[in-house]
């Protein structure tokens, strides 16, 4: 239960065996690749091993392919109907080794689905494009269906002139009034919207300039009609053109939702060519002389002969592996890898959301994990809304395939859940009503429950700078700063409650006198640990007396805690309420009614009560416990491996083993 142990790892080996080394290494899932020149920086290699630059060109050609297979599935996820929730969490997850992965990119014709794609999107934009231009055909000739005669037969009159055109509503009447004091004129009124009229204008070439003069006051705007047929005839052809693009503009989404198999067939050549990037990018990081390479990382300590064993096997026993401890300088540098037990490992998600551990730090996550359930339990505090959280998480990870981070939550409220149960007995709390046996009544002994609550927190914090004082101790040139800084808090926190004992339960004893003095020992002893920090004469005075204002910090702390008090009793007052009110209706509305309000105010305060329970619970740790003794910093391990968007990808031992477990 601590912080994986790690050490740098050299390797050389020849250069044409370069490539099954990485595959090894990234089936492997257990080394984090680094810079070799950071390794290699003596002297006696500059000249001879040089970094790899000649194979860029196969980087940007594997990249080149996966922005092909990414921009295919994201074409399908548009089309291809997607899972529900439920029905994603009862499908396994998907497992593959990267050479199950390699064959099925290798052996699938992903380029041809990808043209095919390329293809049938080209031609939904095409279509797109052509709908919208006949959807203004078909606007414009609908202005002019009731014409019906060829507009082009307009272009072989002799004797007489004939427009199509139109004009504003406002000038209509001023061209009525024009026509009839004109002679050999005749017009109709085709069409009329809201703001225009459209209209046919024949007339004699006698008065061929009156009428254009007209026109041209009027606002005429002569309209061209692109088509040979009646408007009607053209209209109906429009229609029937839209409807065929219509029609195969459907076939083709119809194809594209039936490609979930393709769809799944390209996630697997997507995930191996995101493994493929991977390998090709950390030719960066490689040196290379006229035939080896040089190859560095970090790698677990317990993981060193798994590491050997991979190598030999890709290399044939033609390789060179050396390891480097950390050395001081470079603790800063060393990726953080946490290593604890099955129960404390959901934790670990909540200690990474504030800051991974420094190498030489303590893990805080197995010091905060029982704490941080038995606040939960204790701000929820009820036996129904407990085992209805134990029941759920239990139901979800029994029947649902999840993924690891999902699987560590349920594991985490279901771990909560525990303590949950056995505050809500000690509550006597079951969704909001009384158990006939309790040790502690939410309603009548608040303050019992408040000085819980401050005890509780008495003893966490206390637990936080005893880990101080551990941290600082065990490094060399900080052991005053252990006994001054942490040690002398500590006593402090000893006289506090000594002193309380002796005013409030045995006031004729001396332990009031014995925690007076104590405290003003311990107070002396911080402002001589403060001082510690001082480089000048005035700096440790006033770093010392600084050091004082730390007693508000801890009185701020201890009250924080009594927010464990404040959510349990508030939680279990909301349900109490909520059965009261059901309570006042009549009996037949009661047991119908009655019911869908029970489960949907309890199914409220339980969700109100478990976030809050969260939150608050990680408050807690974050700013009362870990500042204690907890710096934070770290940075994670990131092994060399795929991304696993898709599947999950493991290695060809861990897959034989599940085979082999299987037969068995």
């Amino acid at each position: 239960m601590a912080i994986a142990k790690m050490q740098k790892f050299s390797l050389l080996t020849f250069y044409e065996q370069k490539d099954a080394v990485l595959q090894q290494l990234q089936d492997f899932q257990g080394v984090e690749l680094l810079s070799s020149e950071m390794y290699y920086e003596s002297e006696e290699t500059t000249g001879v091993l040089t970094p790899v630059r000649d194979e860029q060109k196969q980087t940007e050609e594997v990249e080149n392919q996966f922005d092909q297979v990414n921009w295919g599935l994201q074409l399908l996820e548009e089309y291809v109907p997607k899972k529900g929730m439920l029905e994603k969490l009862r499908q396994p997850i998907k497992r593959y080794t990267l050479h199950e992965l390699a064959q099925a990119a290798h052996t699938y014709p992903w380029q041809e689905v990808c043209q095919t794609l390329r293809k049938q999107d080209k031609r939904l934009r095409l279509i797109e494009q052509e709908k919208r231009e006949l959807l203004a055909q078909e606007a414009e000739l609908n202005r002019w269906k009731y014409f019906e005669d060829r507009p082009q037969i307009l272009n072989e009159l002799k004797k007489s002139g004939g427009l199509l055109g139109s004009l504003p509503n406002s000038e209509f009447a001023a061209f009525t009034k024009g026509c009839e004091k004109l002679p050999l004129v005749y017009f109709e009124t085709v069409y009329q919207s809201q703001t225009t009229t459209y209209l046919f204008v024949l007339f004699h070439k006698d008065v061929k300039d009156k009428v254009s003069s007209l026109l041209k006051k009027t606002a005429f705007e002569q309209y061209t009609y692109p088509y040979s047929g009646l408007p009607k005839d053209d209209l109906q052809h429009v229609k029937e053109k839209s409807h065929a693009l219509i029609e195969e503009e459907k076939s083709i989404k119809h194809s594209l939702r039936a490609m979930s198999e393709e769809q799944g067939q390209l996630r697997l050549v997507a995930e191996y060519l995101d493994g493929a990037i991977k390998r090709a990018q950390s030719n960066e990081k490689l040196l290379r002389s006229a035939h080896a390479v040089a190859i560095s990382g970090w790698i677990p300590v317990e993981q060193a002969a798994e590491l050997e064993k991979r190598i030999q096997q890709a290399s044939k026993d033609a390789f060179y592996l050396e390891y480097q401890q950390v050395k001081e300088q470079e603790i800063e540098d060393v990726p953080i890898l946490l290593n604890n037990s099955r129960w404390i490992q959901p934790f670990e998600g909540l200690v990474r959301m504030y800051s991974l551990p420094q190498y030489d730090e303590l893990d805080p996550t197995p010091f905060m994990a029982p704490f941080y359930m038995v606040a939960f339990g204790m701000m929820v505090a009820d036996f129904g809304y407990g085992l209805l959280l134990f029941l759920a998480t239990f139901l979800g990870k029994k029947f649902f395939h999840l993924s690891k981070g999902l699987e560590q939550n349920l594991t985490l409220f279901q771990l909560c859940s525990i303590p949950t149960i056995i505050w809500g007995l000690i509550y006597g709390n079951f969704f909001g009503f009384e158990l006939s046996f309790q040790l502690l009544s939410a309603q009548e002994d608040v303050n019992q429950i408040l000085v819980l609550s401050i005890i509780f927190g008495y003893i966490q914090i206390m637990f936080g700078l005893a880990l101080k004082f551990y941290v600082l101790w065990k490094r060399k040139d900080q052991k005053l700063q252990a006994v001054f800084q942490a040690g002398s808090w500590m006593v402090f926190l000893i006289s506090v409650v000594l002193l309380a004992a002796g005013m409030l339960l045995l006031p004729d004893s001396p332990l009031q006198t014995i925690g007076l003095i104590m405290i003003i020992a311990s107070l002396g002893a911080v402002v001589f640990g403060g001082s510690l920090e001082g480089k000048t004469l005035a700096g440790k005075i006033g770093s010392g007396l600084y050091g004082l204002m730390d007693v508000t910090n801890y009185v701020g702390d201890m009250i924080s805690f009594t927010r464990l008090m404040a959510l349990g009793v508030a939680g279990g007052s909301i349900a109490s309420a909520f059965n009261l009110i059901i309570s006042y209706l009549p009996i037949a509305a009661r047991f119908t009614v009655g019911i869908l309000l029970f489960v949907a105010l309890h199914a409220l305060n339980i969700f109100l009560s478990y976030l809050s329970a969260y939150v608050h619970g990680i408050r807690l740790q974050y700013l009362e416990y870990f500042g204690k003794f907890f710096t934070g910093g770290g940075r994670a391990f990131v092994p060399f491996k795929t991304d696993e968007k898709y599947v999950e990808v493991i290695s060809e031992e861990k897959m034989q083993e599940e085979k082999n477990g299987k037969l068995d």
